[in-house]
């Protein structure tokens, strides 16, 4: 009986043997995101829905500038902001986006960029996101530095198709490669500063719906995927 490790990793060469004939055979020319709707993350995300709105404060208070400086090099835009609702909650959310999400310009998953700051990454799980009529496959993370404690909430585009995990990447790569398009990416972010990880995850879902449902009808799907697609 093959074990799980062994099947992954067939799994893992299979894909990656897939991604390099697409690369060989096809070479899109076209990008995706000049097919598409342009995108302006500060003008597309709202500033206020539901009962959240922006709460001003300073940048650096949000982001490591050195981290800051990094994401200007993979990503074409980013958006960050802080949102408090009527009763005083605080979340933070970090959009990137980067309109060529080939291999040079791999998405910085917050489960290696907390870490990378010095955050302690204790726990991961997988998780389901029911928005506007989509099953959103999402990525919860439970971070700590020093006593700070932030729950985190993530998930990641491909196109106009969530994505999980490097071998899904690639093949959804694969299958806009087979249309001659160069997928744009994209990786919704927010957490909030919160010792009861199980209420940090309802609030970031709550306000990920809300957000979601305010959004131009034109770009839900660059946000959110596709209602046909399962999570």
């Amino acid at each position: 009986m093959r074990r799980p490790g062994a099947l992954v990793n067939s799994l893992l060469m299979v894909a990656m043997l897939l991604s390099a004939i697409a690369a060989w055979a096809f070479k899109p020319t076209q990008l995706l995101a000049d097919a598409l709707r342009p995108l302006h993350l500060s003008t597309v995300v709202p500033t206020a829905f539901g009962d959240w709105r922006e709460l001003q404060v300073s940048q650096a208070q949000i982001i490591d500038p050195s981290q800051q400086i990094l994401l200007k090099k993979i990503y074409s835009e980013t958006l960050n902001r802080t949102y408090v609702n009527e009763a005083g909650y605080v979340i933070m959310l970090s959009i990137a986006y980067g309109r060529d999400q080939r291999e040079s310009l791999a998405l910085h998953q917050p489960e290696v960029c907390y870490p990378a700051q010095g955050f302690t990454l204790l726990d991961k799980q997988f998780s389901t996101l029911e928005a506007s009529n989509r099953h959103m496959a999402v990525t919860r993370i439970d971070t700590q530095f020093n006593r700070r404690r932030e729950p985190v909430t993530y998930w990641t585009m491909i196109g106009e198709k969530i994505y999980r995990g490097s071998i899904n990447k690639r093949l959804q790569e694969f299958q806009y490669g087979f249309k001659n398009l160069i997928a744009d990416g994209m990786l919704v972010r927010m957490s909030s500063i919160d010792d009861d990880t199980g209420h940090a995850y309802a609030m970031q879902a709550s306000f990920a719906k809300a957000m979601i449902a305010d959004l131009p009808p034109a770009y839900v799907n660059r946000f959110a995927g596709s209602t046909g697609q399962g999570g």
